[in-house]
């Protein structure tokens, strides 16, 4: 694509050219063609191939020179432009490129256009035909670069400037090639000088001559090569700037071009600064000097040195820099200064620069190498500091150390006197460009006043920068801060490692140049921290000072470092506010020497500070109010750059120890103390937003209140500040204080000398002789120590935290360093003697003596670590400890050596008075605190000390002495309460059973279970009594974990149940509180430690408060939860005999007693102290105390609930071996009996005697009448007893007592059928008493004090839930037997009828809880399970039997009159459910009248009705599922099946719901439909006569009510007329079965007696069974055959198609039983002879009606249905074969005897009814009517 756009361009331009010149220049059009030929015979196609072939000819270039030549403008615009393009792809000849630059030459004149064209093509000739270009066509085209920067036009003038600077670039860039390539020819260091002069080569010559050029023209003189006129000045300047800034390096590489620079430069520049000149000259010179300095100082040192002394007199004309001839003067204009100053903080923020220079000028004279006196750099560094600090109104006058930036005044702004900056700061002082670098400005910028100051203190600051950037590097954190002991500190040289790192030349001069300097940057430093900076200044000054302090320490140079340390203390406090605080602060106190006089220590001199400044004040060691004042951010800044500082050089510092500390004491007692105090900014903007001299007295109150509120939330935001600042100057000067150790010996004696001084100003112990001449040597430090402020004693003391600090931090350093045994001799002795001295001191403060002894704990604490650490590591293989340590620790000696100063703390013996002790309540605490951490850090450690600890921790709960009484009295409010120093040692006991059992011996551990029993007894403090009852938890887990022998035969010892009498014998713990104990691993010392924890914890759950008695209960049996599988035979049977069973009987016994004094109004006999403690708790808080009476009782059935359901789990544990205990069965029964108890509430005395007589076995017999409770209520005392127990139960404890009854059926001892039948007895006993409600029993019975109801729903559900479960639990066949079931169903409908119960909704819809769960209990006799202990028949006969009676429950309560409730199932259930239903009525009559009650819930009366559908339905499936003959038997034989007819009927006839008589008559269709014939057939082979008859007359008892049928109708005789009979139907009354279900029914009970009746012969009699059924059955049909046919007139008020589907159903039944032949076989002549009858008189009576009517309406048709009748009528008699002897006969004449005796013989008893119709023709009709007149005649007649 290149190549196409190159081919198409060069032809379509000449193309153009030739066609431009065809008629004025013919000889450019022939060029053009010629070229034209030339390039289309190239061949080529590449772009570089073509230009390549265009270079060979000079004919290329022809047509464009022409056209340039021809003056005509467009085609030298066309030529230029194609030139340009053949150019810049070296598609020009070099022999051409003369010529193409002289026609570039000669077209310049001809536009702008062309102009800009032929500077675009300057440059490529030059960098692309560099190998022709030179010499005098480098002239060339410079000269074509000079004409056209001449031009007017700016655009041609600027780009004829940048390319003519290229280009001057360009050719030295061709020297560094030309370099390159000669540079293995000039190798040698010989034949150097032979290649930097050698001016033969081209392109170094061309660079020569330029050069030489462009500095003759600078001066103003002729060129030699360019040849040309005068160039303007600047131009030329930028030219030489381009130069050197791009190819200094190799002009200084070419001897003659630096003696150019040397003879032509140097002196013009020299020269220009010795007159004012235009600033656009003096930018361009100085950016010049600037690279003189910077590149060639090396090359030219005279004329740098002559350069950097005209700079130092421009910046301080007053400077001592020996100046040149031609050096300026004064009154130069400002520019010239600042200028000047550029450079020179360039020049000295360039730190390699600066050290390069330094070495050359002043170096020598240090190095001794030069004999003039050379300060080249001194001169400059004085005259820039001079200039930082020449303006002394920035500095803040009112300042107090470092300046808030929040509250200083204005400084200096503009000339104009502007004051709108405030701080000063690169925003406010500096130009948004520098000024040398305003290349295009012809006038000097507007400046502010402070830029030049601004400057040189930046300036300033670069020197620090770049000092520290070059020392510190080399001389790291680590090299000086770390270094190890044998290695030497800096000090007056570089450490070593340093000298190492770099030559001594070099090192001498770094350190010779930050001793020269130090001075003046300490002068400048002093004058900025009092000027307001900005934040961005303020930090590089911290950065920089911290880092000068470092530089200089680094060197040894300890003048220099303490000046600058010094000025950073005394500038980060306020010392005017600090003296004038304390002065303030001795006039309000009482004036005594706490210290020194004042006079003893040295003033300061040559103070230029007010005396009363200098003067020191006492210090007061009192608590004292918050300063007004406090330190500002940035002196918190300075601060922490001091605590880098001491961090950084802690090993060289020595006595600069002391002010530094006292700097860093003083500002945290500051910060400490003004933490809640607003800045002075704050409260100044408030007062002056807060001015209200012209409001009124309304506004200015809420003007007032509003700055108060300003004013609060401003404070707590300063207190917030202060309070972060205070926490981070902490963390970096405790970090300082790890650093020191690093720093060797010296360094920490100093160190904590002066924390040992600075404690003993404010604790005013005498001074210690080993320390007098270091702390004489750190008070002469500078006047910084007589300015203390005083401090505040409620917190941590300054010095004794750091000493503190250190001294645990490096306890390795004292206590058996392995390294140097001596190492920490001295200081630990110092800091010991320090705080014993003021922990013992009489006058000490009380503050400093606690944290003395605060002090001396964590150090013995930590000495105890190294105690553990010796134990943990043999003599022969610790690195770490001192072999001897390690023996003094193995033979117990370290342990009392380190505990001893423990036990003079708790004596309180002072020290100056060692006769005298003192028990101080505090350090009393304290040393249990310390024992406490100690046994935290260091408990593995004590092995022979455990007997010590204990008796430490029982001291606490002995008298205490009077003397310690004394001292309480003054020790404070919270040591005067009770169990205050119990409060202290109680973590100590719960430390030891947390951590430290392991260790301890077993006699130990018994007493740490008394320890533990002694602390949950004390009534002092509540919370540790329940805390010891938990750490029972850490001794449990602890002896689970012991691995034990196990004992012989011989060794086993008693069992406890063989020992025990009635009760477990207190005597028998005290035994074993006793008894000698072996080795831990022993089985029986595991054994009496597990018992003794247990009895112990039995004994806490005897406790009269509450909390501590179910918090020992809890922990005693989740104990036995989780460790029972730890325990033995001999242990669960002293388990439950001694621990479990008396707790379970004790605390139900002592729950009944407080029901009982509850009940009678006696409980404050047991209350006195607990209502007077609820008083004064509730005086004290202001909270109601709930009513001591009801608490108690709350309490005690907690109490009691606990531990039952605890004692039941102990039978349900996977792993308990209670049934090998001794007497299991009767520990067995005796749980049962005290869950019973209360669950029924049995009083006091009646628990008492649950004490199982050991030597008889448990009675487990159940009676039939076990739960009768009507005759358990029946006596006088049976009724009170029952009443007592409804008192003494509640809610909460039937709750609890079914829980414990859930956890015992779980365990194995139901397994066996003693174990069973105890739990079966007990479980039944618990329904039958709690049910149990006498006659005289109030409405209240059921409700406790305030009336809510006891026996409720769920507990009553809860209780009928675990049937199941104990049933299932049943494991022989003969276990459960069938009186068992009868006593359960008995119990279950008890429980259903205890009417007490709230009933909160109705029942007619959904079962209640209760009835749901009794309905289960009925189903469970089903159950498989219970299947397998009773007969199958019985329990589905007791089962239905039972649902029966539940589900005719609703018609007994209810009393309606029926026929069905004189059935026996209804007789049954009425006698009894009816007895406890007189409770129900009384009370609805008690609460009929009661609002409240009926918002409880009491007024609503049960139904059942649920109840009895939901029984009905499993009643028919249990008839429906009942398969077998001898279940049908059962059912038959009992009357079971006879009640399920009539409940199902009952449900018909009288439905309790709509759905429920639906599903009534399906379950009843059901049941006759399949069991009648099943029935006859099941009870074939026993008498069952009586039972069938009983079966068939309840159906046919139901069978009228469910039609729909008076009885009177059923009473009327066969031959009572029809007009009564049709009364009769038409007054029947709806049962609301309809019409469909009631054909249904009938189907069912017809087609059910056809089968019943079918295989009898045709003579075989009617069965007895039946002989009250079938008449019935009969005359339903025959009544239903007469529903349909109705008079005529009534036809048309609707008619009823069911009624008709009636009639035609009856018709149906009649004609089949009528009929000979039945479905099955031959029918018996009992039925026909029985329907017979009533189908003739129905059909007579159809036929006649349907004549009657027939002629009654003429030729008007009947209704379809009617004919539909007839038509059936008249089909049924012709087909229907009568059994001979049907119908009697009452004609004499043989045809007649004939005709009544044949098959024929109803239709000749209906012969005139069919005449009748004959006489009524019917087209429908007669065909059937002749059908049976043919029939009969066919009978008659043969």
């Amino acid at each position: 694509m290149a190549t196409t756009n190159l081919s198409a361009l060069l032809l379509g331009e000449l193309q153009a050219l030739s066609t431009e010149a065809r008629r004025k220049h013919p000889e450019i059009k022939e060029a053009a063609e010629r070229v034209i030929v030339t390039l289309r015979g190239i061949r080529a196609t590449a772009s570089a191939e073509i230009a390549a072939e265009l270079a060979k000819s000079d004919e290329v270039i022809s047509p464009f020179v022409l056209s340039c030549k021809s003056n005509n403008h467009r085609l030298a615009s066309m030529s230029v432009q194609c030139l340009q393009q053949l150019i810049s792809y070296r598609a020009v000849s070099p022999r051409s490129i003369q010529q193409t630059l002289s026609t570039l030459n000669s077209v310049i004149h001809l536009g702008m256009d062309i102009q800009v064209k032929i500077l675009q093509m300057v440059l490529p000739l030059v960098t692309m035909y560099d190998n022709c270009v030179y010499g005098e066509t480098l002239v060339d085209a410079l000269h074509l670069c000079l004409a056209l920067q001449k031009s007017r036009d700016p655009v041609v003038s600027n780009t004829a400037a940048a390319i003519l600077r290229q280009v001057v670039v360009a050719v030295f860039d061709r020297v560094v090639a030309e370099d390159r390539e000669h540079a293995d020819d000039t190798d040698s260091d010989d034949n150097r000088d032979t290649r930097e002069n050698d001016l033969t080569r081209t392109f170094a010559k061309d660079a020569f001559f330029v050069l030489q050029d462009l500095c003759l023209l600078v001066a103003g003189s002729d060129s030699i090569f360019i040849r040309t006129e005068s160039v303007d000045q600047g131009l030329v300047l930028e030219l030489i700037e381009s130069v050197l800034v791009n190819h200094a390096a190799v002009v200084a590489r070419h001897t003659a071009m630096v003696q150019i620079l040397r003879e032509r430069l140097a002196p013009f520049i020299v020269h220009f600064f010795a007159e004012k000149t235009s600033f656009t000259l003096a930018v361009r010179c100085i950016r010049v000097v600037w690279l003189f300095i910077r590149d060639l100082h090396a090359d030219l040192p005279p004329e740098c040195e002559t350069l950097l002394s005209i700079l130092t007199r421009l910046v301080d004309p007053s400077s001592n820099a020996q100046p040149s001839k031609t050096a300026p003067t004064s009154g130069f204009p400002l520019f010239y200064r600042v200028l000047a100053m550029e450079v020179l903080r360039n020049t000295l923020g360039d730190a390699k620069l600066l050290h390069r220079l330094y070495q050359q000028f002043d170096g020598r004279n240090a190095a001794g190498n030069d004999s003039e006196d050379c300060h080249v750099v001194a001169d400059v560094l004085k005259a820039v500091g001079k200039a930082a600090v020449e303006r002394p109104e920035l500095r803040t006058s009112s300042s107090d150390g470092i300046p808030d930036p929040s509250s200083a005044g204005p400084v200096a702004g503009d000339g104009n006197g502007s004051t709108d900056s405030k701080q000063v700061g690169a925003h406010s002082c500096s130009l948004r460009i520098e000024m040398h670098k305003l290349l295009d400005k012809h006038e000097p910028p507007l400046m502010p006043e402070p830029y030049l100051a601004y400057l040189a203190f930046t300036a300033i600051l670069s020197i620090a920068n770049g000092l520290a950037g070059q020392v510190l590097p080399l001389c790291s954190e680590n090299v000086v801060c770390h270094a190890p002991a044998t290695v030497r500190s800096p000090g007056s040289v570089l450490d070593p490692e340093l000298a190492a790192s770099l030559k001594d030349e070099q090192v001498l001069s770094i350190k010779g140049l930050v001793q020269e300097s130090w001075s003046v940057l300490l002068s400048v430093y002093t004058f900025y921290l009092a000027v307001c900076v900005d934040d961005v200044l303020f930090k590089q000054i911290m950065d920089t000072m911290q880092k000068l302090v470092q530089v200089s320490g680094a060197f040894g140079l300890n003048e220099a470092r303490d000046g600058f340390l010094i000025l950073l203390c005394r500038s980060c406090l306020p010392q005017a506010a600090i003296a004038d605080h304390e002065r303030q602060l001795q006039q309000g106190h009482a004036r005594r020497s706490i210290g020194r006089p004042p006079s003893d220590e040295p003033a300061a001199e040559n103070s230029d500070e007010p005396a009363a400044i200098q003067t020191a004040l006492p210090l007061v060691t009192t608590s004292l109010a918050g300063t007004a004042f406090t330190l500002n951010k940035r002196q918190v800044e300075c601060l922490r750059a001091v605590v880098a500082c001491a961090q950084y050089l802690g090993s060289v510092l020595g006595p600069m120890w002391y002010p530094v500390l006292v700097t860093l004491q003083q500002a945290d007692d500051l910060l400490f103390q003004s933490r809640n105090m607003p800045s002075a900014a704050t409260l100044s903007g408030t007062a002056a937003a807060g001015s209200t001299a012209s409001l009124s007295n309304g506004q200015q109150s809420k003007a007032a209140s509003r700055r108060a509120s300003v004013l609060a939330a401003k404070k707590d935001e300063a207190g917030q500040i202060v309070s972060s600042e205070l926490a981070l100057v902490r963390s970096d000067y405790m970090r300082m204080l790890g650093f020191v150790r690093t720093c060797g010996r010296d360094a920490i004696v100093w160190a904590m000398g002066a924390l040992c001084v600075l404690g003993a100003d404010l604790s005013t112990v005498p001074e210690d002789a080993e320390l007098q001449a270091e702390e004489k040597s750190m008070r002469t430090m500078p006047r910084i120590i007589h300015r203390r402020l005083s401090a505040v004693l409620n917190r941590p003391t300054f010095a004794i935290e750091l000493l503190r600090e250190f001294a645990v931090g490096n306890a390795d350093l004292f206590v058996g360093a392995a390294a140097d045994a001596s190492k920490g001799k001295g200081v630990w002795r110092m800091i010991m003697r320090h705080l014993l001295a003021t922990a013992t001191h009489l006058h000490a403060p009380a503050a400093m003596r606690t944290q003395a002894c605060c002090a001396i704990s964590d150090i013995v604490l930590k000495a105890m670590d190294f105690v553990s650490l010796a134990e943990l590591q043999p003599a022969d293989e610790s690195e770490q400890l001192a072999p001897s340590f390690i023996d003094k620790v193995a033979s117990g000696e370290a342990q009392v050596s380190i505990l001893t100063p423990l036990l003079q703390m708790m004596r309180g013996t002072a020290g100056e008075e060692p006769d005298q002790s003192i028990r101080f309540v505090d350090v009393s605490k304290l040393t249990l605190d310390t024992v406490y951490q100690l046994l935290q850090a260091s408990g593995r450690s004590i092995r022979r000390a455990w007997g010590v600890v204990f008796d430490i921790i029982l001291s606490v709960l002995e008298e205490p002495s009077s003397s310690s009484m004394a001292v309480e009295t003054l020790a404070g409010t919270e040591s005067r309460k009770p169990g205050y120093l119990m409060r202290c040692v109680f973590p100590c006991l719960q430390l030891i059973c947390s951590d430290y059992l392991e260790d301890l011996p077993p006699h130990c551990l018994r007493r740490c279970v008394e320890c533990l029993a002694l602390f949950g007894r004390q009534n002092e403090d509540l919370n540790i009594a329940l805390t010891a009852v938990g750490q029972a938890w850490t001794l449990c887990d602890f002896f689970q974990r012991l691995e034990s022998s196990p004992l012989s035969d011989s060794d086993a010892p008693e069992l406890v149940s063989s020992t025990l009498a009635a009760a477990a014998d207190l005597a028998v713990a005290e035994v074993w509180w006793s008894e000698e104990l072996g080795e831990l691993s022993a089985r029986r010392t595991q054994q009496v430690l597990w018992i003794l924890l247990l009895h112990s914890l039995a004994q806490l759950g005897c406790d009269r408060r509450h909390e501590v008695r179910l918090g020992a209960i809890q922990t005693l049996f989740r104990t036995l939860d989780m460790h029972g599988n730890a325990f033995d035979a001999w242990l669960w049977d002293a388990v439950v005999w001694a621990v479990v069973l008396p707790l379970a009987r004790y605390v139900l016994t002592q729950r009944a007693h407080v029901f009982e004094l509850v009940r009678e109004h006696r409980l404050d006999e047991l209350l006195e102290d607990a209502q007077d403690e609820a008083a004064r708790i509730a005086n004290q808080s202001g909270v109601v105390v709930e009513d001591p009476a009801r608490l108690y009782g709350k309490q005690w059935d907690e109490t009691a609930a606990t531990a039952l359901q605890g004692a039941s789990r102990v039978w349900a544990l996977p792993q308990a071996a209670v049934e090998n205990i001794g007497c299991a069965d009767q520990a067995w029964q005796c749980i049962w009996q005290l869950i019973q108890a209360f669950y029924v509430g049995e009083p006091a005395a009646s628990i008492c005697q649950c004490v199982p007589a050991l030597e008889l076995k448990p009675d487990v017999q159940v009676s039939a009448d076990f739960v009768n409770t009507q005759a358990a209520t029946a006596t006088a005392e049976a009724a009170e007893a029952a009443i007592q127990r409804a008192r003494l139960r509640t809610r909460d404890s039937m709750t609890a007592a079914t829980g414990c009854v859930s956890a015992l059926v779980s365990s194995q001892k139901l397994a066996a059928e003693p174990g069973w039948r105890i739990a079966w007895k007990a479980w039944l006993a618990m329904g039958a008493l709690a049910t149990a409600v006498p006659e005289s029993a109030g409405s209240n019975f059921n409700e406790d004090g305030h009336g809510a109801a006891v026996v409720t729903q769920d507990a009553l559900c809860a209780y009928l839930c675990l049937s199941a479960t104990i049933v299932n639990a049943s494991g022989g066949p003969e276990w459960f037997t069938e009186t068992d079931a009868q006593a359960l169903l008995q119990l279950a409908q008890v429980v259903l009828m205890y009417v007490d119960i709230p009933l909160q909704a109705a029942d007619d819809c959904k079962m209640t809880a209760v009835q749901t769960q009794v309905l289960d209990i009925v189903l469970l006799i089903l159950d498989d399970h219970v299947h397998g202990c009773l007969d199958s028949a019985a329990a589905t006969a007791l089962a239905a039997a039972d649902l029966a009676k539940l589900a005719v429950l609703p018609y007994v309560l209810r009393e309606q009159h029926s026929a069905l409730n004189s059935s026996a199932i209804a007789q049954r259930t009425r006698t009894q459910f009816l007895p406890m239903a007189g409770r129900l009525n009384a009370l609805d009559s008690t609460f009929g009248g009661q609002p409240e009650r009926k918002r409880m819930g009491r007024a609503v009366r049960p139904t059942f009705c649920a109840l009895a559908a939901s029984a009905l339905d499993h009643l028919g499936r249990v008839l429906s599922s009942a398969s077998s003959e001898a279940l049908l038997a059962q059912a038959l034989l009992s009357g079971v099946w006879q009640d399920a007819i009539v409940a199902m009927g009952m449900h018909m006839v009288m439905p309790l719901a709509s759905e429920d008589q639906a599903r009534a008559s399906d379950w009843f269709v059901r049941a006759v439909s399949s069991g009648m014939k099943q029935l006859r057939q099941a009870a074939a082979n026993a008498d069952a006569s009586k039972a069938l008859t009983s079966a068939w007359t309840a159906v046919g008892s139901v069978l009228p009510l469910a039609m729909d049928i008076p009885q009177e109708t059923l009473e009327l005789h066969k031959d009572s007329s029809s007009t009564r009979y049709e009364r009769a139907i038409s007054e029947a009354s709806s049962c609301g079965l309809g019409t469909a279900a009631q054909i249904r029914i009938l189907d069912a009970i017809a087609a059910a007696s056809l089968e019943y009746v079918v295989d009898e012969s045709a003579d075989a009699e009617q069965p007895i069974e039946m002989a009250a059924f079938w008449p019935v059955l009969v005359r339903i049909l025959e009544w239903g055959a007469a529903a349909a046919p109705e008079p005529v007139v009534l036809l048309g008020t609707g008619g009823g198609v069911d009624v008709q589907d009636l009639t035609m159903a009856c018709f149906t039944w009649l004609f089949r039983m009528a009929s000979r032949v039945a479905d099955g076989g031959s029918a018996a002549g009992w039925v026909s002879k029985a329907a017979m009858p009533a189908l003739v008189r129905r059909s007579a009576m159809a036929l006649d009606a349907f004549v009657s009517d027939k002629r009654l309406v003429g030729k008007s048709p009947l209704p379809q249905s009617r004919i539909v009748l007839v038509r059936l009528v008249l089909q049924g008699l012709a087909q229907l074969q009568c059994h001979p002897a049907a119908l009697e006969c009452t004609v004499g004449s043989d045809l007649a005897m004939r005709a009544a005796s044949g098959t024929a013989a109803h239709i000749f008893a209906l012969y005139d009814s069919l005449v009748g119709l004959i006489a009524v023709p019917d087209p429908e009709m007669l065909p059937l009517v002749q059908q049976c007149l043919k029939r009969v005649s066919s009978e008659i007649f043969g």
